[in-house]
């Protein structure tokens, strides 16, 4: 039984401060996401994007499955020695490290820097979240397994990986669909009589998971890669037509997330804005948390987010969506009235295909 309760987080937000809300996008994909190759004007194109909000957590893995198809690729075509990776979000960081075991040169181009990228904004739980895979159970459990290994194998290593229970006030479906898809991969769920928190009464659960910080992640990778002397060019890309005239690489991998909604014409492209809220870090916070909304306590900041806006496509934070989501968890914790949620405080836990509702632009 749960007798001692765990540091309460310091509340104190102003959003009005530089940094303190901040939003991204999640480039969600109906049905599954993508990862397969195509032949396109004597161009070999891997595809390696839609994967929601799970981009940290399935990164490594998906790198792993792409660094494997151009591999087969290579045993066609062994006298390429380039390949040309769209993106500098995790995915096209992650694919550009693994391709480097096959001693090719690799070459990024991208319109954004690493910490510009949607990645860079992601609250960096390590769970399966908002990614369908229909038909690629199998699949998935691979990524997951090799992802996880990636990750754990870095934990101390400067890549901004931790080890961290999540306390929740009911099951997690995130993290049970990793339980689910490969058991033993992380520790099941443990039930508690209430989690360990001042104002809480109520049952819980705790699970063991990862804590991925992205700042810290990002960065490394880059500097990886710079050490490695692999070359970042700076371009934007307007239409498929586009990469195959500028990019003289025969080997291309598209990492580009939602830009692929338009790049490769992919209409089951769907954005999801998500929000946070960013206080200032506090070193004593060594849990994550989860209630309708989640608090990650990171080094660079308590990040506290949750909402999920499908078919809004823009990155501008809102201070009052910002506000609430901070009010709501401190509620939670006494340190705030309750205020009912409102309708952006919505998540899809149980995997089912989202459509474009029509949303307030917030």
């Amino acid at each position: 039984m749960v007798t001692t309760n765990l540091p309460t987080p310091d509340f104190t937000f102003d959003p009005s401060q530089l940094g303190a809300c901040t939003a991204g996008v999640r480039p969600y994909r109906n049905g599954s996401y993508r990862l397969d190759a195509e032949t396109i004007s004597q161009k070999f194109i891997v595809h390696n994007y839609g994967h929601g909000g799970a981009g940290i957590t399935l990164s490594f893995g998906c790198a792993a499955k792409v660094r494997d198809i151009v591999k087969d690729h290579l045993v066609s075509s062994p006298g390429t020695t380039e390949v040309a990776v769209l993106g500098t979000g995790v995915m096209g960081l992650t694919a550009a490290t693994l391709l480097l075991d096959l001693g090719l040169k690799v070459t990024i181009y991208a319109d954004r820097a690493p910490l510009q990228t949607t990645s860079a904004k992601a609250g960096g739980q390590w769970a399966v979240s908002v990614v369908e895979y229909a038909g690629k159970e199998g699949e998935l459990a691979e990524i997951l397994k090799t992802a996880h290994r990636e990750f754990k194998n870095r934990i101390g290593q400067g890549y901004g990986v931790l080890e961290r229970p999540n306390y929740t006030a009911t099951p997690s479906e995130n993290l049970d669909v990793v339980i689910k898809l490969v058991p033993g991969l992380i520790p099941a769920r443990q039930s508690l009589s209430r989690l360990p928190f001042e104002h809480h009464t109520k049952r819980g659960f705790v699970y063991r998971t990862l804590l991925v910080e992205p700042p810290i992640l990002l960065a490394r990778l880059k500097a990886d890669l710079d050490n490695h002397g692999v070359a970042f060019v700076s371009k934007s890309f307007a239409s498929r037509s586009d990469v195959l005239t500028y990019v003289p690489q025969s080997i291309i991998v598209n990492c580009t997330g939602l830009g692929s909604m338009t790049l490769w014409s992919d209409p089951k492209m769907t954005p999801i804005k998500g929000q946070l809220a960013m206080l200032p870090p506090q070193p004593a916070l060594q849990y994550l948390y989860g209630q309708n909304g989640y608090m990650f306590p990171r080094s660079d900041h308590v990040v506290i987010g949750g909402t999920f806006e499908a078919g809004v496509n823009n990155e501008r934070p809102n201070k009052a969506v910002c506000r609430s989501l901070v009010d709501h968890i401190a509620s939670l914790f006494g340190r705030a009235a309750v205020k009912p949620l409102s309708d952006i405080h919505i998540h899809n836990p149980f995997h089912a295909p989202i459509v474009n509702p029509r949303v307030p632009d917030v």
